[in-house]
Order: C-alpha cells, then sequence, then structure tokens
C-alpha cells in the first residue's frame, strides 16, 4: 500500500470521526437537555415541582468553593485545576485495569467528559468508542487555552469553573432530580451548599455513581458509600435510612404553562389562589341544579401588572371541562363591561355626575337596510329619567344607548380603541350593539384596559372611580346592600349576557384588579344565573380574602384639581340632600324628590316624542 492510500485511509477515519464526534454537538438543541423545575410563587412557595421540557430551566450562582464541591473533586477528579480537560495518566491506569480485570472497572472520566456526556449523549451507552468521542471533544475544549501566557491560565480557570458549574446543574442524582440544587432542596430541604453536612455530601457523591439504585442501603451502593466517606476521611454514623421520593407537583398548571417565570419565581400568590380555586369549586357544585359548570379567576397588581391569581377552568385536568381552552386568552364580547368607558368619554364631554339622562325605549338607526334598532333594559322596565351616575352603574341599556347616540357612535367608536378593544369592522358594522356587548377583546387584555381607569390623577377617571365604588349608586338593580359591597369599597361592574349564558364581575382599585367569570363550555343557558348572584357571591369572598391578606388598602385618594365635595339638593328647600365628589362648584337645578325637571340639567337635545312621552308619565320639565 502506498502513502497516498494510506494518507486517504486515514483522512477518511480522521473525517469519520471528526463527524461522529461534532455532528450531535452542532445539531444539539436545548430541548434535549435534562431539565427539572422548582418554581416558587412570589411569597417563596414551592407550587411546581416537576420536569418539565419547556421553555424555561433555572440557572443559579453555586459556590464552586464550598466543602461539597472540593470533596466532589476529590472522588470524582482531583487534578481538575491542574490537567487540560482529559487525565491521559489516569487513562492510561484505568485501561490497564479493565485489561487486568477482563471488564470495565473504570473509565477515568474528568468532570469536563461527564459534564459533556450529561450534556449531550445523555442516551448514548457507554463504550470505548463513545469513550473516544468524550474525551476528544473535551480536549478540543481546551485548545484555546493552551498555557502560553498568564491570562490564558486566567482563561482556563474562568472556562473551568464554567464547566463546573454546568455539571453541577446537569448531572443526575436519582428521582428524575438533575441537578444539585434539585436534589438538596428535595432530600435535604436545603438550598445552599455550605449547609450540608457530611453525610449528605457522601450521599450525593454516592448517587453520581449510582443514579439507578434502589435504595440507598444496596449493597453495591453502601460499598461505594464507605469508599467515598473514607477517602474523604469522615467519620460520622449513618442516620439517613431512605431518601423519599418527593411526588412531583404542579399546583398551578393553568399560571405555569402559560405565564413566563422571573428566574425560579412565579407571581401568582397561591394563597390567594387556591383560596379562589376552593371558592370557585364550591361555589359551581352548590350550582349544579342551575346549569352551571364552570367559572375562572383573573387578578393583578394593576401597579406592577403582575398576575396574582390565574385560574382559567375549575379543573386543569379534566377533559370533560374543556381544560384545554384557555379562556384567559380567548376573545369574548365584551357586554356591559365596556359602559364604563361609554361613561368616561362622556365625563370628558363636560357631563356631570347627576345629569339626567332619558332612561325609554326608542327607535334608533340600525345602519342596516332601513331597519330600526329598538333599546330596552335587562329587566324590560323603563326608568324614564336617572341622573347620569345612577345609569351607569345600574347598567341601564336605554340610557346608554341614548347616550351613544347624542356622543355620536364614530366618536364612541375611537375612543373605544384606545383602550385595547379590537374592532376590525367600521362603526355602522356594530351599530349601537358598539356600546352594549359587541366588542370583541380578550378577558385578560380586559382587565388591562379596566388598569387605564386608574389614572386618579385625572378628574374624570377620579369621578368614575367614586360613582363604580358608591353602594348608594346601586339602588335600581342592585339595590345598596348587595354582595358587591365589601369592607373596602371596589370600583365594580357587572355583565350578563342574553339569555343567561354567561356573567362576570370585574372590580378595580389602585391595588388589585380582578374578574370573576362563571359560563357553560357547551353554551347553554344557566337558569337565573347573574352577575349579581353567583359570580358576584364567588367574586365578593376572593376580595375579602385579597383584603385580609393585605392586597387591597385603605388609603385616601388625593382628590384631583377641579373636583370637590359637592351637595346635591333632594328637594326644594335642600332638606334632603346628598354629598358626592363632583366638578367644582357644578350647579343643579332639579329637585327629584319632588318630581320637578329642569332642562338645564339635561346634556341631551330632547326630541318633542321624548318630551310628550315624559309629559305623560308625569314628569314636569321646565
Amino acid at each position: 500500500m502506498n502513502k497516498k492510500n494510506i494518507f486517504i485511509i486515514i483522512g477518511i477515519f480522521a473525517v469519520s470521526f471528526l463527524s461522529y464526534c461534532f455532528f450531535p454537538v452542532i445539531f444539539f438543541t436545548p430541548k434535549d437537555e435534562p431539565e427539572h423545575i422548582f418554581l416558587r410563587d412570589r411569597n417563596g412557595i414551592v407550587i411546581t415541582d416537576k420536569a418539565n421540557e419547556f421553555w424555561y430551566k433555572k440557572v443559579i450562582d453555586l459556590d464552586l468553593n464550598s466543602i461539597f464541591v472540593k470533596d466532589l473533586l476529590i472522588i470524582e477528579d482531583k487534578d481538575y485545576y491542574n490537567h487540560f480537560w482529559v487525565d491521559i495518566y489516569s487513562k492510561l491506569w484505568a485501561l490497564k485495569s479493565n485489561i487486568i480485570n477482563k471488564k470495565i472497572v473504570s473509565w477515568a472520566s474528568t468532570i469536563t467528559e461527564q459534564y459533556l456526556k450529561n450534556h449531550f449523549f445523555k442516551n448514548n451507552k457507554r463504550s470505548y468508542l463513545q469513550k473516544a468521542r468524550e474525551a476528544f471533544l473535551a480536549f478540543y475544549y481546551s485548545l484555546p487555552y493552551f498555557p502560553n501566557t498568564l491570562s490564558s491560565f486566567e482563561n482556563r480557570e474562568f472556562t473551568k469553573k464554567r464547566i463546573l458549574s454546568q455539571y453541577l446543574q446537569n448531572v443526575y442524582f436519582w428521582n428524575n432530580l438533575y441537578w444539585i440544587w434539585a436534589a438538596m432542596e428535595v432530600y435535604f430541604w436545603k438550598n445552599d451548599l455550605n449547609d450540608l453536612d457530611e453525610e449528605e455530601i457522601v450521599l450525593l457523591i454516592s448517587l453520581l455513581n449510582n443514579p439507578s439504585t434502589k435504595s440507598i442501603y444496596d449493597k453495591e451502593f453502601s460499598i461505594y458509600f464507605e469508599k467515598v466517606k473514607n477517602k474523604l476521611s469522615f467519620s460520622f454514623e449513618r442516620k439517613i435510612s431512605n431518601l423519599n421520593k418527593k411526588q412531583n407537583i404542579d399546583n398551578f398548571p393553568f399560571a405555569t404553562m402559560d405565564l413566563t417565570p422571573t428566574w425560579d419565581k412565579i407571581s401568582i400568590d397561591s394563597k390567594l389562589s387556591l383560596f379562589a380555586r376552593d371558592t370557585l369549586n364550591s361555589t359551581l357544585n352548590s350550582l349544579k341544579n342551575k346549569n352551571v359548570t364552570n367559572a375562572a379567576v383573573f387578578a393583578i397588581n394593576p401597579k406592577t401588572r403582575e398576575v396574582l391569581i390565574y385560574e382559567w377552568s375549575r379543573d386543569f385536568y379534566s377533559k370533560e371541562i374543556d381544560w384545554q381552552v384557555n379562556v384567559i386568552n380567548s376573545p369574548r364580547q365584551s357586554w356591559s363591561s365596556v359602559k364604563p368607558f361609554l361613561y368616561l368619554m362622556a365625563l370628558e364631554s363636560w357631563y356631570w355626575i347627576n345629569d339626567l339622562l332619558l332612561d325609554i325605549e326608542n327607535e334608533y338607526n340600525s345602519f342596516s337596510d332601513d331597519k330600526t334598532y329598538i333599546s330596552n333594559n335587562y329587566s324590560l322596565k323603563e326608568y324614564w329619567l336617572v341622573r347620569f351616575k345612577n345609569a351607569l352603574w345600574n347598567s341601564l341599556n336605554n340610557a346608554t344607548v341614548r347616550l351613544a347616540s347624542e356622543l355620536w357612535l364614530e366618536n364612541v367608536y375611537n375612543f373605544y380603541k384606545k383602550y385595547w378593544f379590537k374592532l376590525t369592522e367600521s362603526p355602522d358594522y356594530y351599530g349601537y350593539s358598539l356600546v352594549l356587548w359587541n366588542p370583541s377583546i380578550t378577558l385578560k387584555d380586559l382587565v388591562f384596559s379596566y388598569t387605564k381607569l386608574l389614572d386618579l390623577k385625572d378628574p374624570n377617571k377620579f369621578l368614575l372611580y367614586n360613582i363604580l365604588s358608591d353602594p348608594d349608586n346601586r339602588d335600581i338593580s342592585f339595590w345598596v346592600n348587595s354582595i358587591l359591597n365589601t369592607s373596602i369599597s371596589q370600583a365594580v361592574k357587572t355583565w350578563t349576557s342574553s339569555n343567561f349564558r354567561d356573567n362576570l364581575v370585574i372590580s378595580y382599585s389602585p391595588d388589585f384588579v380582578m374578574w370573576v367569570w362563571v359560563w357553560n363550555n357547551d353554551n347553554s343557558s344557566m337558569i337565573w344565573v347573574t352577575g349579581i348572584t353567583w359570580a358576584g357571591y364567588i367574586w365578593h369572598q376572593i376580595t375579602e380574602e385579597a383584603i385580609r391578606l393585605w392586597y387591597i388598602k385603605e388609603y385616601e385618594i388625593p382628590i384631583p384639581e377641579w373636583i370637590s365635595k359637592n351637595e346635591y339638593c333632594l328637594d326644594e328647600k335642600c332638606f334632603r340632600k346628598e354629598i358626592d365628589y363632583d366638578k367644582t362648584e357644578k350647579t343643579y337645578f332639579s329637585r327629584i324628590a319632588d318630581n320637578y325637571y329642569d332642562k338645564k340639567d339635561f346634556k341631551e337635545k330632547l326630541s318633542d316624542f321624548e318630551e310628550q312621552k315624559l309629559q305623560d308619565l308625569w314628569f314636569y320639565l321646565k
């Protein structure tokens, strides 16, 4: 065989070996890494302890000068900081021992080789060829760091520490635990390497070499345990009889599947969330005879946008309850929850909180083929003349549509878009359904839209907040002493869809914004279940728990400029009066207790038909 052929054969062998070595490295993807996640809530309580192949992995700073790490290097790679990633002398000694014993006694793998195996080849069987690949790659890691200069030594030490840290975060410690922090947490409830005692150190090092042991008192494990103990010159008596495998948990799968954690924490409060879940389920169990099957809760801290409660169904694991649909992120028709935005627009258009609004059934342009739209209230009653604040809180449809017609529908349309409502069609397409139910928005975005109402330095948003948080304004539809009253008042809005298909309560305050939604997965109608009843019942209990946990605090909100406490006289001599926040020096002329109404308290332009109807109903207008 001539030299040319020899070089060709050597070249083919070299290319084949290099391809064998580098192919899995070049095409490696992070999803191949073993992962085990400990996720804590905002208060440090572990809420998830499970293997997870998805989007995050905890990276922690480890004390590489700790006793555990020093003892680990004594057992696994005593010359770690001195050799060039591969210990040739130990390799030769191990090969000699294997030949003498006619079986594999040792591979003499360095920490770097073990890291490469755990990182790139965790599923590969051990063989001489595999070990040659690991050794070559480990040596390849050393090439840029041969000690030619002082800086090279420093770079090499940095790389050694980095590899050692990554090794400790990938190495297998039995029971599906792939890194040192997980093993400490599960087995010993510790999270600092310096807190490990001698027996715990020996146990963890022994597990590295016996990751598939069935018991820490198995013969093979015990022999290695004593070997490590003696080599480290420890003299303790064994006290740990077993390492209990901790059951993998995920207490909040709704949140951990959808929320991006910050390092090892997630923003939800597990105590508040579990209380919400228990309240939700106990309430639904009591509503079986009313055809109510599901509910969801979502709450945030509006100041930080941190999610505190995230439950998109009553049971994540039950396929019967349509657990795969995340209703928090699903677009919904917003029903009456849009009304506060219309009334805010009216306040910005120089309406006042005690201005009179007309609440009668009336015909409006439907913007479709000469058809007319006829408004009506949810109760099918007419309230004729109502004050602005009462019309909003009692969610009167007639008054709302009349107000929208006065403000012009196109202006309302543009105003809603400023608050993240997704309006993909023209104003004429929606017609007056725009202000009652039609705008599409996810329930998550609905919460964030409401946070934009919390700029309480704005006089109009301040007035809106006071209207929605004052129980006295709930006199027509919801009663003054309703379930919507809490020990610290919240600005609250409810909706109930047509035919009782679903209902919602949404509330907002400077510290806490939350909605509770009750519905059926099959879209069937509930039996007289409204936002004021069962969604409100769930909402009330969770709100009181949030108050108890100090998520909702009571404090004086600074009064903006142009706002003051004013008297509103109910009768001519002002014997009966209300005192409420209003725009400074605003004067009203109507005396509703005397059935006297002044046109100066109307912003709306009444038609002859409307004036005549009010006169027929014995409303006297000056």
